[in-house]
């Protein structure tokens, strides 16, 4: 059974909620912003949990680096959808039931552009977050990739 390393749990989780708090932190600063100070604040809802989670990685592990990075940007790029797709379902049940998740867009579209997206962007931070706590695991319960060379003992030349 691999030993939990938990350095790499505590960097990569640590920093991760570091980033959501950062998210949430901007989230909030939205209503009080103009509308480019709204859209700059946003983005970083949406890109605060997968950069944290990528420097924590990166710290933790410096030779995954370029697993970390090209896994982070999967999570940055993917999650919108998913986030997305949640937010139409979560919009339209009430009325439309589980198939307005598919049929009833137009309305989905107008109910959350009512709310301002709420339900978009606190999706979209559960999700890194999730993501993050299941790559602080993995990561922590797999072997580096590192190897290590013992010194050989050098023989006497003949």
């Amino acid at each position: 059974m691999p030993r939990f390393d938990i350095r790499t749990f505590i960097l990569i989780l640590g920093a991760a909620l570091i980033g959501a708090a950062w998210a949430i932190y901007n989230r909030g600063l939205v209503p009080s912003l103009p509308l480019l100070g709204q859209l700059r604040a946003q983005t970083w809802v949406i890109f605060a949990v997968p950069f944290a989670t990528f420097w924590g990685w990166f710290f933790a592990r410096r030779t995954e680096r370029l697993a970390a990075a090209a896994i982070c940007f999967c999570i940055y790029f993917f999650a919108p959808f998913v986030a997305a797709r949640y937010e139409s379902c979560a919009v339209v049940w009430a009325q439309y039931g589980p198939a307005g998740c598919f049929t009833a867009t137009g309305a989905a579209r107008d109910l959350a552009n009512a709310s301002q997206h709420t339900v978009y962007f606190q999706a979209i931070v559960i999700i890194h977050l999730l993501a993050a706590l299941i790559i602080a695991l993995q990561r922590a319960l797999s072997r580096s990739r590192i190897s290590v060379r013992l010194p050989q003992p050098q023989s006497e030349p003949i």
